[in-house]
């Protein structure tokens, strides 16, 4: 929202500039890239499978030195780019074991959104290695029929291309949060000694009581809830009725698939 702020006040005051416009699309990419990264830390540091799934992974031994132990996922993420789809859905199934989520595919759902994102990581990929202008690799993944007029031309943002950019990126964002909840919270459920799950990961199970679970559910409620969207999160209470209203109905079901 800061970023948005950024392009609108400059619009008002009559100071806008196409360089302007290309700094705010790499940072609007960037603060997508950081939220990915902070979901993925923030993970493996509550759930037990993201842990098991992390464990395998190689840390530097100046990370491990030096980092803060509630940084240290941060670590396992050093080197790799987050600014593709792919590389995204593969994260989210390689160290959160997200059920519909790799390289290759996505859920249905999302395959729009995570389609926008590719386009738009290409274009910041002409930002910063090509002095804003589109290349024929970046072309050839556009569509080259559709850009092929704008091959070596500079990029030139307006503040609704810009709007356009935030809109989609912010649509990715909670589109993936609330999948990624839905699916991790109820596998804490099917995958624990209450569950039907073949593999049991979670040691513990729910009691099925609010206070009881309020300190282990508020875990997984902080990394996924928000408080500054348009639409913030529901209340506390509200998403563990709702969590808990899956589980009886789970549990009383035949199927015994958890979606």
């Amino acid at each position: 929202y800061s970023i948005n702020k950024l392009y609108l006040q400059a619009q008002g005051r009559g100071d806008y500039t196409s360089m302007l416009g290309s700094l705010v699309y790499l940072g609007m990419v960037s603060a997508a890239e950081g939220y990915f990264r902070s979901l993925l830390r923030r993970l493996i540091l509550t759930d037990e499978v993201c842990q098991a799934n992390a464990s395998s992974r190689m840390v530097s031994y100046g990370a491990a030195v030096h980092h803060e132990p509630d940084l240290l996922p941060e670590a396992l993420l050093e080197g790799i780019s987050l600014a593709s789809a792919k590389a995204v859905a593969g994260e989210l199934k390689g160290l959160c074991s997200v059920t519909q989520m790799n390289k290759e595919s996505v859920p249905h759902q999302l395959q729009l959104l995570f389609d926008n994102f590719e386009d738009i990581c290409q274009i910041r990929h002409c930002g910063i290695h090509r002095f804003g202008k589109l290349g024929s690799q970046q072309a050839f993944r556009l569509g080259i029929g559709k850009f092929r007029v704008l091959l070596e031309k500079p990029l030139n943002l307006n503040i609704t291309h810009l709007q356009d950019i935030a809109e989609a990126l912010e649509a990715l964002i909670s589109g993936v949060n609330s999948y990624c909840f839905s699916d991790i919270i109820k596998r804490t459920h099917t995958a624990s000694p209450a569950g039907r799950d073949r593999d049991r990961f979670y040691a513990e199970s729910w009691q099925m009581e609010f206070e009881v679970d309020r300190a282990r559910f508020e875990k997984y409620y902080s990394i996924f809830s928000s408080s500054q969207a348009a639409e913030k999160s529901q209340p506390i209470e509200r998403v563990y009725s709702a969590f808990m209203a899956f589980v009886k109905d789970y549990d009383t079901s035949p199927n015994k698939n958890k979606k």
